[in-house]
């Protein structure tokens, strides 16, 4: 009997009520291999740069490694990108990419030949400066309900947005900054968001690099274009901004 798309309220009232990305992220993953047989996960928010890692799961060895390749080596190369790009902001895309679809040999071998997936199957939501992106990675051959899963993935992308745009019931406290200087400094871009957030949290260029795969240099740029925004001059000077 076909699902409807319908998801265990239970399991999608649980996974709303996740006050942190980790808890969010383990209990994504559960409803997903239950709906589905999915294995792993990894949900990230991109605008004009590398993606940021929202949530990451698996059940499988391996999973971070995985994660921080695809956000600083190979996030170019995926074929998901020309999806994400022709879809009109305020609209959703989708799309499956089996194996044989990645051409890089790197990004094959690494992200799906080592874990033995068969394909990544992906949601996404276009916003104005950013796409929330939801993939589901399988193993096995078997169709899955994609009505079921395309019903997940819009609980998590909401879930997602819920965690992002109201970090006081959730989220890092990384993405609390980024919040308050989204809210309070509307002149910066959210790319300088994040970096000033991980400067305020203590990140050294280089870790924020790491972190958001950005290059060193391009790290400072993002951050003095920030300080030029707010008329100030060095890393000191951002905490008084950002108490304002």
């Amino acid at each position: 009997m076909p699902s409807m798309g319908l998801i265990d309220p239970q399991r999608a009232a649980a996974l709303l009520d996740a006050r942190n990305l980790e808890t969010f992220s383990e209990r994504l993953l559960d409803t997903a291999y239950s709906t589905a047989g999915v294995e792993e996960l990894f949900a990230y928010r991109i605008g004009d740069g590398a993606p940021e890692t929202l949530a990451s799961s698996s059940g499988l060895v391996d999973a971070a490694e995985r994660a921080e390749a695809y956000a600083r080596r190979f996030h170019r190369s995926d074929p998901a990108v020309a999806v994400r790009l022709a879809a009109r902001p305020g609209t959703g895309f989708f799309c499956r990419i089996p194996t044989d679809a990645i051409a890089l040999g790197a990004y094959r071998k690494l992200c799906f030949e080592q874990p033995r997936f068969t394909e990544k199957i992906c949601f996404g939501w276009r916003a104005g400066d950013h796409s929330l992106v939801v993939t589901f990675y399988q193993r096995h051959r078997d169709e899955p309900d994609m009505a079921q899963l395309g019903a997940l993935a819009q609980i998590a992308i909401t879930g997602l947005t819920r965690l992002l745009q109201y970090p006081g019931q959730g989220g890092t406290l990384i993405h609390r900054i980024e919040r308050r200087l989204a809210e309070t400094h509307r002149v910066l871009t959210p790319r300088e968001c994040a970096v000033c957030a991980r400067t305020l949290a203590g990140r050294t260029a280089r870790e924020i690099g790491e972190e958001l795969g950005l290059g060193y240099g391009t790290v400072l740029t993002y951050r003095q274009r920030a300080y030029e925004k707010l008329g100030l001059s060095k890393a000191n000077d951002l905490l008084p901004a950002f108490l304002d």
